[in-house]
């Protein structure tokens, strides 16, 4: 027989052929099987981004399966949203400028050190998992963003930022937000008298109102507005270890809940990621954990979900206050978020009235005109010096590599590809 020419198999050789075949089917389908499930439940849930260990460790995870929070429209009142970072793409479903420097929303304004905070808090909530990018609490909503001008060296053009404000939140209820996301603050308790009928409005159109209250680092010695508003959820910050971060926080009768406030996975707004520091990122947790809830039950008012979130909150290890009925501890207030028990809850049998609360503190204190005089900037409440306005939050403002997730996949599928390989070797050797 001559070298390399084809052979015919014998009649006790066909069987065997046969086998080869049957078992490369085999291996075939064991292959495809591996590819189906290695990419279809990437597409079937959303998957944290790297970096993000809240997410698991809050159990966010597990709130995935049944609510990603379609259908629920976030405001973000912020220095507006980069719409065209990979991170955010298709999430600003509308926009508006309050900064009266005629923008659009979707074009981030304010000076170096605040420019990026609107991108940075929308990522957080509905951040896509984009490249290195994390995913949002609540990926599936729809941003509302409104601009306005954050931190020091505002324009001569653009007006009182408490006036821009209180447009932004009735340009947001009637825009159709279900919650609320302010992370920032006035230093200072107070708040003009336009904000009573603001709030009520928001509260009177069934919203859910989250803010920061405000950091230490920042020279923050009690909770700042709009957090000490009655009805906003007032949100301080905690480390990857669950205790207080004294840095990123603020005491007051304003703090409702504790978040992750270490290490935050943000969008930078000229592109590539970062991470974030402080109680301006503890809050659009929460935004996004009240979306969560909102979208699996709509029944469910804004004062229920508010209930939900407080009522089931978990105490802070190494803080010794405690909570009481009626009366929040002044440094932790009900507690750390636990956004799995609040979503399994009941509604609990007692659920103040934001709307009510509100009207009482009016009544009791507006008896003579005492608007606060307008502060020189609003600030988003991040870490910085004492000093300072406009805080540095974000630990690297440059952009990173966009890896991530789909370096998972490729070395997934150079797995498979191995695999096949070795298993054809191994038939062949076998003959």
């Amino acid at each position: 027989m001559r070298l390399g020419a084809p052979r015919t198999p014998t009649a006790s050789q066909r069987p065997r052929a046969g086998r080869r075949t049957a078992k490369l089917a085999i291996v075939g389908s064991l292959v495809l099987g591996l590819v189906m499930g290695t990419t279809q439940p990437a597409l079937a849930a959303p998957e944290p981004g790297p970096g993000q260990w809240y997410i698991k460790k809050y159990g966010i995870d597990d709130m995935w399966k049944k609510s990603t929070g379609k259908g629920v429209k976030v405001a973000v009142i912020d220095s507006g949203v980069n719409a065209k970072h990979e991170d955010l793409k298709g999430v600003v479903s509308k926009s508006k400028d309050f900064s009266g420097l005629d923008k659009d929303g979707k074009t981030p304004i304010g000076g170096k050190t605040t420019i990026h905070h609107g991108t940075a808090v929308s990522g957080v909530i509905a951040g896509q998992g984009q490249g290195a990018g994390p995913t949002g609490v609540a990926p599936d909503v729809d941003i509302l963003s409104a601009s306005m001008w954050l931190g020091p060296d505002r324009p001569k053009e653009s007006g009182s930022t408490r006036e821009q404000a209180d447009k932004a939140i009735r340009w947001a209820v009637d825009s159709g937000a279900k919650v609320i996301n302010m992370s920032l603050g006035w230093d200072d308790p107070a708040w003009p008298s336009s904000w009573d009928e603001s709030f009520a409005y928001a509260y009177e159109k069934d919203v859910v109102i989250v803010a920061c209250v405000g950091n230490a680092s920042q020279g923050a010695t009690q909770a700042w507005s709009p957090s000490t508003v009655p009805g906003v959820i007032g949100v301080g910050g905690l480390g990857k270890n669950n205790r207080v971060l004294s840095e990123s926080t603020a005491p007051g009768t304003a703090v409702d809940l504790m978040g992750p406030a270490e290490d935050i996975p943000i969008p930078y707004y000229s592109g590539g990621y970062a991470e974030g520091q402080g109680c301006s990122f503890a809050s659009p947790i929460v935004s996004g954990v009240a979306a969560l809830i909102r979208a699996e039950d709509p029944d469910l008012s804004a004062d229920e979900v508010t209930a939900k979130l407080t009522s089931t909150a978990k105490p802070v290890p190494g803080h010794k206050g405690q909570s009481k009925k009626g009366k929040p501890d002044p440094i932790v207030g009900w507690g750390r978020l636990d956004p799995k028990a609040a979503m399994k809850s009941d509604v609990p049998k007692t659920v103040l009235s934001s709307a009510d609360a509100l009207a009482d503190w009016v009544t009791m204190h507006r008896r003579a005109k005492s608007d606060p005089a307008e502060t020189e900037n609003a600030a988003p409440a991040e870490d910085n010096n004492p000093k300072a306005v406009a805080p540095k939050d974000v630990v690297s403002s440059q952009s990173t590599p966009k890896l991530g997730f789909s370096v998972l996949g490729a070395g997934g599928l150079i797995a498979v590809i191995l695999f096949v390989l070795s298993a054809v070797v191994f038939i062949r050797r076998r003959r």
